[in-house]
């Protein structure tokens, strides 16, 4: 993989200009974390670099367990006339582990199970998609949010509507594959590519692709089964790898440390076979 990224340094309007043979074709980024929750920019931060460095057309603010950054994004593209639709969602912290709602209007109560939290979700009109569904992490403070997903027994058990078969987060690609092996083998779910980002850079690696422009189009393209999952070509460069360890690391020791000290959580069975030539 090369060390340089090129698209890092192209403008978004460079980038848009790459799509001029499928002006239908639009690309969302439905997972992304501020400062409202555990990530490190602000929500202002996050549009100033998807509207300058990205080509996306429809983004969504998922903070865990908090709804605010969505609304306060509409507000801020609103004001300043960016061209980008914001969908307000939230990373859910469900006991099996975490599902992004999308299209909601109020914040899902974290701390029930997946079914309560997806029953909630569909209450409102929104999407239940199941995050980075098969990892999980056996060093766990309760200090400090990782990631949780919530397995192949409730990814097959429970009523998703989506799942995250991309997540541009830089360890996952095993448990990326492992949920677009299952989804296409037996459950024929709508399949979504985002960021999961941290870090604003970390914005549009992962992406999904709908037809039309809109976010009224990617809801019905989410709903019909009518999405493509993606992994930015040029993915990481070395600056955006330090940056993002520098993010990490430190609350990774953390955890470590008190996974020393108190225990670390049972692994879980892996019961997913990838055939070798999966891709």
């Amino acid at each position: 993989m090369p060390l340089v990224n090129l698209t890092y340094f192209m403008t978004a309007k460079k980038l848009r200009a790459q799509r001029n043979k499928f002006p239908n074709i639009s690309k969302a980024d439905l997972h992304m974390h501020t400062n409202i929750s555990d990530g490190k920019s602000s929500v202002a931060d996050v549009l100033d670099y998807v509207v300058k460095k990205t080509d996306l057309s429809v983004i969504a603010i998922t903070d865990h367990d908090e709804i605010e950054g969505g609304y306060e994004a509409r507000e801020i593209v609103k004001e300043k006339g960016y061209k980008i639709d914001v969908v307000i969602g939230e990373e859910v912290t469900a006991k099996e582990g975490h599902i992004v709602a999308l299209f909601i209007k109020e914040k899902v109560e974290p701390g029930m199970s997946a079914r309560e939290t997806i029953k909630k979700i569909h209450e409102q009109g929104g999407i239940a998609v199941a995050a980075h569904p098969f990892y999980h992490t056996r060093f766990k403070s309760p200090e400090y949010v990782t990631l949780d997903g919530v397995g192949a027994v409730s990814l097959m058990k429970e009523k998703f509507d989506a799942i995250e078969t991309v997540s541009a987060s830089p360890t996952l690609n095993e448990e990326n594959l492992k949920a677009k092996y299952i989804n296409r083998a037996l459950l024929f779910k709508s399949e979504l590519g985002t960021s999961d980002a941290h870090i604003k850079e970390a914005v549009g690696m992962g992406y999904t692709l709908f037809e039309g422009k809109t976010a009224k189009d990617l809801e019905k393209a989410v709903r019909t089964g009518q999405t493509q999952a993606y992994l930015r070509k040029w993915k990481w460069n070395v600056w955006g790898l330090f940056k993002y360890g520098y993010f990490f690391l430190p609350k990774t020791f953390r955890n470590i440390v008190w996974g020393l000290r108190h225990g670390f959580l049972p692994r879980e069975p892996d019961i997913i076979r990838l055939p070798k030539d999966f891709k």
